[in-house]
């Protein structure tokens, strides 16, 4: 047995998991065994193994199987399932067959997978100073990719957020960008272009890629290729088939958010604050937007206009946003059906799906006459004829049935002779009763043991000498007879042609149901799109939020804007502030004490710029915002000790990656800079980065700081402007009035701050009298 393991192990690629069927367990062994046992917390035992000694396993029974499998791919491990066959030739012996490779990127179950996130695999290939890069979400059937310059290719590898990356075999790890995602290998043949061109080519049956945008771009032609072999390997040779197409993207139209950036501004509390979707589809959508914002005026005006025509009619809104709440993931559902894996039950509620869309389409009439948007949705949500009407007529709604009573007459036919025999069981069972005059006959069945009459112990004596004894239990005893026998077998094969009939019916409905699946995937983006619209009208008008004006001039004006998150967060009223971040004011210097509200204006004015990039209204009583290119952050630090990595290393690698990044257009959002080193060396650094950003780069930005002399680049700077955090002392005591005016504010109330924050009076008074003599013998920008 274990010689077979070790065969089908080494077919797989590194890393993967066996489970090996044994009877009704599959068991892992060695190295794979203290895996499971670790990441699932079963107990781990051992076996002896010819002139192996005792080899470690672990288990799990048959019927928990997908469920420790789909916590293994949660956690980041490929599987795979070897289960047991009759052997071809040795009637009497069994062998393993690999029936299963599952891997985190390319899961289509919904076990496994989250609702409302997608699920991207990736690839990249670097030649001559460019990569390409493809990805592909299984579940969806999402396919695309582009080509940026060699030093862009972490950053958009960082934009997928890819659960597992595909790279040729032998790679060294130096040469992988630095993701959180699982690393899979594949031939390295695989990733040159004319094995890409020439997969692409058979997967999409077609002469040429022209059609697809990939001519002229070898390294995306070996990408894409080596990404469909990889996912057609894991199927034993088998094409993806849920993907129909190829999308090439163009990187300039949507903002990059670095992982940094989308940390610093907290982007899934701002999801989590905002979504008000009603379908998965939506869901995966609305993040995907907020993740990625656009770039183009035009384009985010086109989705206002959308959320205009919903935004102000309640009735209109509720009633779009009630036939969303009945549509189920029609995306996934589609490639379960493609693959040939959809169960009755998603067929069933494919057939919901599609009888929600007319009620759907009707609805948001109104609404799309005011929008192309919802013009083009509306559009696309044509349903694909006899899809449902088959569905109906087929697939039963009853429990424990698949096909419905009258579809076919074949089946109607078997069930009949199944349900017979089973009435002929209970004849039979009075009949013996009453011949043999046995009051404690019953005719039973076991699995393993097939059916048998059981008679008590005390009536024993009597059975008549026909009956051939097959058991005897403690209190009863169990016989058959040859009569008893032959219906048996008749019945066994009428439950056979039943289970067959049905299984050969519902292949023929996923076939049929499968044409229309391109169709499918069209109507599942486009009740996407209107999901996301709808739940920007409903935040907007249950958040009070309002249109923001998007021009491609450049500077940004906000007034009354508020913390989209943390104006939720707290019992305590808001404070809203202004904002108006021009060329005549580029660089705002921000100063006042920790909690004064500093952090939260840089932030909100980041999300607002962010939301109205992505097409929402905006936390604010006005906005006009021009479009940025980018959206930098640099907010506090931490050591990487793994990487060797200082705070203040991390701070000016930060800091480097936006002076480089950054242009005229871009907004930059600096959170205390230089506080990982000495004063003076911090402080200078601050002030030549503030320079920069000024004079070179001219980015708009907003620096908040407590080094109070970087207040006096105002004098020397045009595009310049102090802004500072209001505090009000009242009896010796600072008030936070979470304002933000013009000014600059001198000191930073560390010691204050401190006394709020518990520290003992002995340590805040002695502060206070150190402070004291430092400001007095004119050493500045003591810290507090």
């Amino acid at each position: 047995m274990l010689g077979r393991y070790a065969e089908l192990k080494a077919q797989l690629p590194p890393g993967t998991i066996l489970f090996y069927q044994v009877g009704t367990f599959f068991e892992t062994f060695e190295e794979d065994a203290k895996t499971v046992s670790r990441e699932l917390s079963l107990r781990l035992t051992s076996r002896e193994a010819a002139g192996e000694g005792r080899v470690p396993l672990a288990g799990v029974p048959g019927h928990a199987l997908q469920e420790h499998v789909a916590a293994l791919l949660r956690k980041g491990h490929s599987v795979a399932i070897a289960e047991q066959r009759q052997h071809p030739t040795k009637p009497r012996q069994f062998t393993r067959e690999i029936t299963q490779i599952l891997t985190p990127g390319t899961v289509i179950e919904d076990n496994v997978l989250s609702a409302g996130r997608s699920n991207y695999l990736a690839t990249f290939v670097v030649r001559d100073g460019r990569a390409g890069i493809a990805v592909a979400e299984a579940s969806t059937g999402e396919f695309s990719g582009t080509v940026v310059p060699e030093a862009e290719l972490p950053a958009e590898l960082e934009r997928w957020s890819p659960r597992e990356v595909v790279v040729p075999e032998r790679t060294a790890v130096e040469e992988l960008p630095r993701l959180e995602a699982r690393v899979s290998t594949a031939p390295r043949w695989t990733f040159e272009p004319s094995a890409g061109e020439q997969a692409l080519r058979q997967h999409f049956g077609v002469a040429s890629l022209k059609g697809y945008g990939l001519d002229g771009s070898p390294q995306l032609v070996a990408a894409a290729g080596a990404l469909i072999r990889y996912l057609s390997t894991l199927r034993g040779g088998s094409p993806p088939e849920q993907i129909v197409s190829f999308r090439r993207y163009d990187p300039g139209q949507t903002m990059l958010l670095d992982a940094a950036t989308r940390r610093n501004l907290g982007l899934e509390e701002l999801i989590s604050t905002t979504d008000r979707t009603r379908t998965p589809m939506g869901q995966r959508t609305l993040r995907r937007w907020l993740e990625r914002p656009l770039l183009e005026a035009s384009r985010i005006n086109q989705r206002l206009e959308a959320v205009d025509a919903l935004f102000p009619d309640y009735m209109l809104r509720e009633g779009v946003r009630e036939h969303l709440g009945s549509i189920p993931d029609i995306e996934r559902i589609a490639t379960r059906i493609v693959r040939l894996s959809a169960s009755p039950g998603d067929l069933l509620a494919l057939r919901g799906a599609l009888e929600a869309l007319g009620p759907l389409r009707e609805a948001l009439g109104p609404a799309a006459e005011c929008s192309e948007l919802l013009r083009r949705a509306l559009a696309a949500m044509e349903e694909p004829p006899g899809v449902r009407e088959l569905i109906a007529a087929a697939i039963s709604e009853e429990e424990g049935e698949i096909i419905r009573p009258g579809y076919s007459e074949e089946l109607d036919e078997a069930r009949s002779f199944r349900d017979g025999a089973h009435e002929w069981l209970t004849r039979f069972e009075a009949e013996e009763r009453l011949k043999t005059g046995l009051k404690t006959l019953k005719v039973g069945y076991r699995d393993g043991e097939g059916y048998f009459i059981e008679v008590a112990g005390k009536e024993a004596h009597r059975v008549p000498p026909h009956y051939e004894h097959r058991k005897a239990l403690k209190h009863n005893a169990r016989y058959v007879t040859v009569e008893l026998k032959e219906h048996e077998s008749r019945m066994l094969t009428a439950r056979e042609e039943v289970e067959r009939l049905e299984r050969r019916i519902l292949g023929e409905i996923r076939a049929a149901v499968k044409e229309a699946a391109p169709q499918l995937q069209r109507i599942a983006r486009a009740v996407a799109v209107v999901d996301v619209v709808a739940s920007f009208a409903a935040a907007a008008a249950e958040l009070r939020y309002c249109r923001p004006e998007v021009t491609e001039e450049r500077g940004i004006r906000i007034v009354s804007g508020r913390h989209p998150v943390v104006e939720h967060a707290t019992e305590t009223p808001f404070v809203p502030n202004d904002a108006r971040i021009d060329g005549g004011a580029r660089l705002q210097i921000i100063t006042g004490p920790n909690m004064a509200g500093k952090s939260v204006y840089l932030r909100q004015v980041a999300l607002i710029v962010l939301l109205a990039q992505t097409g929402s209204y905006v936390p604010a009583d006005e906005a006009r915002i021009g479009v940025v290119d980018r959206i930098f952050t640099r907010v506090g630090a931490e050591d990487r000790l793994a990487s060797g990595e200082s705070t203040f290393m991390v701070e000016m690698t930060e800091a480097a990656g936006i002076l480089n990044g950054a242009t005229e257009r871009s907004l930059v959002i600096l959170d205390e800079v230089g506080r990982g080193t000495s004063t003076y060396d911090g402080m200078s650094l601050a002030w030549a980065i503030a320079e920069y950003l000024h004079d070179d780069v001219q980015a708009l930005t907003l620096f908040a700081t407590h080094y109070h002399e970087l207040t006096r680049l105002a004098d020397s700077l045009p595009g310049c402007r102090n802004l500072k955090a209001v505090v009000e002392e009242v009896g010796g005591e600072i008030v936070f009035l979470h304002r933000i005016e013009p000014g600059a504010e001198s000191s930073s109330y560390g010691v204050h701050v401190a006394r709020l924050a518990g520290l003992p009076p002995r340590v805040t008074d002695r502060a206070q009298e150190i402070l004291s003599r430092l400001e007095a013998e004119g050493v500045k920008g003591f810290a507090g």
